[in-house]
């Protein structure tokens, strides 16, 4: 893969929703790499000239964009690559269940969408229909991945879990790994006290997770222990900088799921590179890199809040923790190594069709 390390491409760079920060730093490190991205929304057609599309997530509709591409000549039509950071759908159910459910699904959300090209489908005026808009969003992901995948529409695509990554390669849509990273835009060493001792942040999204916060945080308070909790309802979202201060005052962050099977890594690739101890719940190995006892502390859901008490009264311990995990999260697991690797996947490609992407490298 890295026989091809100078290659340079044109690459449009989706950005789902305005203040959408995961497209500045996909641009950001693009562009140290050497390659010239564009960011465009999903209202904006795709850029002209461009060698390559690159998404994420999706925090939007994906196959209006598939359809879009799809619908010029394959000698003009630009490489797709898709960098998926959402979960998948409960991993107990047989894969050939999911599979199903998730190509109907995909199949349902093209009869009533928009085609790229803005001519509606059949079903899109009928308005009862708009109410599944939201619903089984997952499966709807792996049907529209596979669907993209099998149309040749969908070149290179990568997860940012391994366990998931794993599930696909074997279910036959091939897959590169690479896991959620760190950037400078997220964190700083703000030498600020650390007067928050536990730090929450995010949707409780679930009945789960929210049962288990409040349980956690019900423990702690009999011992004298607050849980500063960001959740948009008792105190606001944190974003960008606010963040990163919040991050920079917390001794703790803790991480509970939405499900048993979550990849949550991304909390810690927030929390760790600015120096706050990640007490989790037990996760499966989304992200091998990060090592219990070495990177993080793990615990069954009815010892959090015993873990947590130990790290807050054994401050040695906690800050050799915190210093393994920052040196991790800011060498090795980056944004950087992760765009790398998915540029790698795309150099492949580009390498076997040499005539037709031959204005995309360098002269001389």
């Amino acid at each position: 893969m890295n026989n091809f390390p100078n290659r340079q491409y044109r690459i449009a760079v989706l950005q789902w929703y305005q203040g959408d920060d995961l497209a500045n730093v996909v641009t950001d490190e693009l562009s140290g790499l050497g390659h010239s991205p564009v960011i465009f929304s999903p209202k904006e057609p795709v850029p002209k000239g461009v060698d390559l599309v690159f998404t994420y997530a999706p925090f939007g509709k994906f196959m209006p964009i598939v359809n879009y591409l799809a619908s010029l000549p394959p000698g003009t039509r630009p490489l797709l690559v898709h960098w998926n950071t959402e979960g998948l759908p409960d991993l107990r159910i047989p894969w050939q269940i999911t599979r199903a459910v998730a190509a109907g699904r995909s199949r349902l959300e093209r009869l009533i969408q928009p085609h790229g090209n803005g001519r509606f489908q059949p079903l899109a005026k009928i308005s009862s229909l708009s109410k599944i808009d939201f619903s089984m969003q997952r499966f709807r992901f792996i049907g529209d991945y596979y669907a993209a995948y099998s149309q040749g529409i969908l070149n290179v695509f990568s997860d940012s879990s391994a366990v998931y990554a794993g599930i696909h390669n074997e279910h036959g849509l091939p897959t590169v790994y690479a896991p959620w990273g760190s950037t400078p835009r997220w964190y700083s060493d703000l030498e600020m006290e650390r007067d928050i001792d536990v730090l929450w942040m995010g949707k409780r999204g679930t009945r789960r997770r929210s049962h288990l916060l409040d349980r956690v945080r019900a423990e702690l308070k009999t011992h004298g222990i607050e849980i500063h909790v960001a959740d948009n309802v008792e105190n606001p979202f944190i974003f960008g900088d606010e963040r990163t201060e919040y991050l920079n005052r917390a001794k703790i962050t803790l991480n509970i799921t939405r499900t048993w099977y979550d990849d949550n890594f991304s909390r810690f690739s927030l929390a760790a590179p600015n120096r706050s101890l990640v007490v989790s719940e037990k996760m499966l190995p989304h992200c091998p890199s990060y090592q219990v006892g070495i990177h993080y502390i793990e615990a069954k859901p009815d010892d959090l809040a015993r873990a947590v008490l130990y790290y807050l009264k054994n401050p040695a311990e906690r800050e050799q923790i915190v210093e393994n995990a920052y040196r991790l999260t800011t060498k090795e697991l980056t944004f950087n190594n992760s765009i790398k690797r998915i540029m790698a996947a795309v150099n492949v490609i580009f390498a076997s069709r040499p005539d037709r992407f031959e204005h995309s490298f360098p002269k001389g």
